[in-house]
């Protein structure tokens, strides 16, 4: 059984054999935690070859769960395993308790505690509430799923943690009893292991702690329309968007909450969605007693994060390429995430936009209205077009298919090459400073995941960098 609650010290002192299903950061994170705790643990995983054995009593494979679990009295569960795992169903039966590296890090970390959780956003969103605050709390930290494990400083005497916390986390958790919470949105994503909207909707829900009337929550209320049992009238719980408190205002760019109007016009990131993500920021800086100079401070000096729609550095381009706007939003694993990041630009604003990876289960057919809109030249590589190429094809849309990256870098300049030759790039684009257009936008944004051709989001993010500075200095 998954644990119902965060166990006391007490009980978890009871446990001294523990078994780590799954390795890789998480996994590793809570072995080296145990150990220095003084407890013994068993790696269980797919490729034990593969692992850091150094960290481990011993390492086997994750067949045979009868074997595996002779002498454990607990197991730790890295997010990516899935919740039929056979070892889990042995587990349940002989009711050996089950903790994710999430809660198995609560038991032991006593301060405030940030979670924030969503489809598109949450990495940019947790980076950003972290900024904010450290100004005021600099003993803090950040981690969770943006990629460090909470395990890796959760014996630390800390001010505050900020959490980002993915479905498979709080899948696997209990009420994790945090001090604040924010959903920021909700779409079509990890349906292979949710199955449905429903319940990829109440693996998030789960962040809130609503009966602590202590416990700040903001959410999306766009959000309510995936729970079939709505939440009850809570004073703690504050939504944002439109005609909320909490929203964002256009032209000029402002954030409005209840207590103060912001000047978002030197937010350094762009779009009305990162406007969200740090509508969210803000409400969760205030709630934790931040005033609006310190939080405008803030935002204003935050510059975003690697691989999450980042424009490479062109200054050493040869001339004719240095006005091409190249952004690596290498992060984007989604539909989603992707029309987020695209949602300013519009017909003839010269977009080359840039495909790939692994499609995850989530409807198509937003993309496609959109790209008809904006009827730009497609590329798109790997698995993606095995996935995606007959409902492409069928738009009578431009699209060109490789299979990998080197080789559509290669098409994609001979296609610049073409176009500044005969002068056919569209009018100015999105840009960071007005009236210094761009006159192209090369927008890698793949919507989907990495495991096609890449270890993760950050190594493909690096090559599509290092193939761009490579063909165009």
């Amino acid at each position: 059984m998954f644990s119902e609650s965060i166990p006391t010290r007490s009980n978890f002192d009871q446990f001294q054999n523990f078994l780590i299903l799954g390795g890789g950061s998480s996994g590793d994170s809570s072995a080296k935690l145990l150990s220095s705790l003084g407890k013994r643990s068993v790696l269980a995983d797919k490729f034990p070859e593969k692992a850091n054995s150094g960290l481990y009593v011993s390492v086997l494979s994750d067949n045979h769960p009868q074997e595996r679990l002779e002498g454990i009295d607990c197991i730790i569960k890295s997010p990516g395993i899935l919740p039929d795992h056979p070892i889990l169903k042995v587990a349940k039966e002989r009711q050996i308790p089950i903790l994710s590296e999430i809660c198995l890090a609560r038991i032991f970390y006593k301060g405030p505690i940030i979670g924030i959780t969503g489809t598109d956003g949450k990495s940019t969103t947790t980076a950003l509430t972290y900024h904010i605050l450290k100004s005021k709390f600099p003993n803090s930290k950040m981690g969770g799923n943006i990629g460090v494990p909470f395990t890796s400083f959760c014996l630390e005497p800390l001010d505050l943690v900020v959490l980002e916390l993915s479905s498979y986390q709080l899948d696997d958790s209990p009420n994790l009893e945090l001090t604040c919470s924010a959903i920021l949105n909700l779409a079509s994503d990890h349906l292979e292991r949710h199955k449905t909207m429903e319940s990829y909707a109440k693996a998030k829900w789960k962040i809130q702690n609503l009966e602590n009337p202590e416990h700040k929550s903001f959410i999306n209320p766009n959000f309510l329309q995936y729970l079939s049992e709505l939440p009850l009238e809570y004073t703690n719980l504050q939504f944002i968007g439109e005609d909320q408190k909490y929203f964002v205002c256009l032209n000029p760019n402002q954030i409005h909450t209840p207590n103060h109007i912001y000047d978002a016009s030197k937010f350094p990131l762009k779009g009305k969605h990162n406007l969200m993500n740090l509508c969210f920021a803000i409400a969760l800086s205030e709630s934790l007693g931040m005033n609006p100079n310190e939080i405008q401070n803030g935002f204003e000096s935050f510059s975003g994060l690697p691989h999450r729609f980042k424009k490479i550095d062109s200054s050493e381009f040869k001339n004719q390429y240095k006005k091409i706007q190249f952004i690596n939003d290498s992060k984007s694993t989604n539909l989603h995430s992707m029309l987020s990041g695209i949602s300013g630009f519009k017909r003839g604003d010269g977009l080359f936009l840039i495909l790939g990876g692994i499609p995850k289960t989530e409807p198509i057919e937003p993309f496609l209205k959109r790209w008809n809109e904006l009827d730009c030249p497609l590329w798109v590589y790997g698995k993606a077009v095995e996935v995606w190429k007959s409902e492409f094809d069928q738009t009578g849309l431009p699209v060109r298919y490789f299979q990998d990256l080197p080789t559509l870098v290669s098409d994609l300049k001979n296609k610049i090459d073409s176009t500044l030759q005969s002068n056919t790039i569209g009018s100015p684009t999105i840009t960071e400073k007005e009236n210094e257009p761009n006159s192209l936008s090369v927008i890698f944004s793949p919507a989907g995941a990495s495991f096609d051709l890449y270890k993760n989001f950050e190594e493909r993010g690096n090559h599509f960098e290092s193939l761009i500075k490579e063909r165009f200095t």
